[in-house]
């Protein structure tokens, strides 16, 4: 994906334009993906409370919102003394403690609801008769004396976290950052060599591929440039160099010194989505490529006549 999305800035000649161009995309995923789980994050929401702490003083939340849950029950006289619609709320764990909660609207009684709201200081005295469902084996609640919730209208809904909506971006967006650290195709060493190849014979030419840069020359290797790795014989001894082939049909390129003593190599392959080549990586002054062949015999060949790692 890294290399795919490089490649339109590679071919008009903008290769440090197109290093940044899967990075930044990589960003921009991860802070799509972290949109999702951030977002949430910044809706305000009250302090999931209950009855019991209203009673004991231990609410946190500096402006007394909180929400509820438990089973509200609606009551005909007002339990402040002023006009208001109001009801109980018994909780939903300790069936006899309730605090008194006022509704701006009609108060329907239900089990097993949700409510918000602020808490306020108002003295509350429920001296009616409760239905047997908002009791305990006909045990009457203990009533929150001094505080009332002042209901949101509607309910503030609870927090979702549709953290399922990262995992795409995320995944893409690591995919990307690993690529374009790594590179493709991806060249992988290997110390498996073949034993019985003869090294190359003075005057023979082995065709190639290269991804790198060789003198003067540049190819990516994902669109390898041709070449040809040809061995002569030099007033020192023998002499491996590599002649860059001309891409659109005019003179090729000088040849350019590889082997000697001073030049090291790592055998290995070029993994692709496609094949899996056989592949040199040389590096010298003049030379630091991964060169492509047929074979690996070819490959192991021209192998000898460098000093390869182990």
């Amino acid at each position: 994906m890294a290399w795919v999305i490089r490649r339109p800035f590679d071919r008009r000649g903008w290769s440090r334009v197109g290093g940044f161009v899967a990075p930044g995309l990589a960003v921009v995923l991860l802070v799509a993906a972290a949109a999702p789980i951030v977002i949430p994050l910044l809706d305000a929401q009250p302090e999931d409370a209950a009855v019991q702490q209203i009673f004991d003083g231990t609410v946190t939340h500096p402006e007394g919102w909180v929400r509820l849950r438990g089973r509200v029950t609606s009551l005909r006289e007002s339990p402040t003394g002023e006009p208001g619609t109001f009801g109980l709320l018994i909780d939903a764990d300790r069936r006899l403690r309730a605090v008194v909660v006022q509704a701006t609207g009609p108060l329907e009684a239900e089990a097993g609801t949700t409510l918000s709201g602020t808490l306020m200081e108002q003295s509350a005295v429920v001296s009616e008769e409760l239905p047997i469902e908002a009791t305990e084996a006909g045990t009457p609640p203990r009533v929150v004396p001094d505080r009332i919730v002042v209901l949101d209208e509607p309910p503030k809904p609870e927090r979702v976290i549709l953290w399922p909506l990262a995992i795409v971006p995320a995944l893409v967006a690591v995919s990307l950052l690993i690529g374009s650290r790594i590179g493709y195709p991806v060249f992988r060493p290997s110390l498996e060599i073949d034993v019985l190849a003869r090294p190359l014979a003075t005057g023979e030419r082995v065709p190639t591929a290269y991804g790198g840069r060789v003198g003067d020359n540049h190819a990516e290797l994902g669109e390898p440039g041709a070449a040809l790795l040809l061995l002569r014989r030099g007033p020192r001894g023998l002499l491996l160099s590599v002649q860059p082939l001309a891409e659109d049909g005019g003179p090729a390129p000088r040849p350019v010194l590889v082997g000697g003593s001073w030049s090291t190599g790592r055998t290995g392959w070029v993994h692709t989505v496609a094949e899996t080549v056989a592949a040199l990586h040389v590096r010298t002054e003049l030379v630091d490529a991964i060169f492509l062949f047929a074979r690996s015999a070819e490959r192991d060949r021209v192998a000898a006549m460098v000093a390869v790692d182990r």
